[in-house]
């Protein structure tokens, strides 16, 4: 009998213990769905070409400071003079909230030639022949100079900014070479020698 008193002891205990982290647990959520949580003001976005981008757009902001990205190099440069498209803007950001996700690509407006030959070049014929070395190479070994567009209307059809990303840290030859395969998707820039 002197045995089991210590042990009626231990049990006690271990009751009393399991009872205080039982009543300290979390609850599950009661029936209906989760546990609510502090009911959150939803703001929508009020865009003009005033509104600080950078609130949302945090990404591309930090690109200004990232000099592998061709933003740095454009320091004094404002949001809305690239993308200059207002109306397009204010499309794509209408009933938008800042609870949304920040879409990957700006799809609904664009940054035009135009705007980047005004700075760069005056014509594209121009910025090709500023540019003889510059060169992007196939798996086959052929070289191009992608600012020609070699009489081939889908190639005048690629904007500047399809390659030169302002706000992506991948080398540009890189960012060339995804859009030059998405057509020559055999990685192959010489036409007819993908299929027969």
């Amino acid at each position: 009998m002197k045995k089991s008193i210590p042990a009626i002891g231990a049990l006690s205990l271990f009751l009393t213990m399991s009872l205080a982290l039982y009543a300290c647990a979390p609850k599950a959520p009661e029936e209906g769905g989760q546990r609510e949580k502090a009911s959150e003001p939803v703001v929508t976005v009020n865009w003009s070409e005033s509104s600080d981008c950078a609130t949302c757009h945090t990404v591309e902001q930090e690109s200004y400071s990232d000099q592998t990205c061709l933003a740095s190099m454009h320091p004094d440069a404002t949001c809305t003079q690239c993308h200059a498209d207002a109306a397009g803007l204010a499309t794509v950001h209408e009933g938008k909230t800042a609870a949304d996700k920040m879409p990957k690509k700006l799809k609904g407006t664009n940054v035009p030639d135009e705007l980047c030959l005004s700075c760069h070049f005056e014509s594209r014929e121009a910025l090709a022949e500023a540019t003889p070395n510059v060169l992007i190479t196939d798996a086959k070994g052929n070289s191009r100079n992608p600012h020609l567009s070699d009489g081939i209307s889908e190639h005048d059809d690629i904007e500047c900014a399809e390659c030169h990303s302002m706000h992506k840290a991948e080398p540009i030859e890189d960012q060339a070479k995804d859009v030059c395969y998405s057509c020559h998707h055999a990685e192959v820039f010489e036409c007819y020698t993908c299929h027969e």
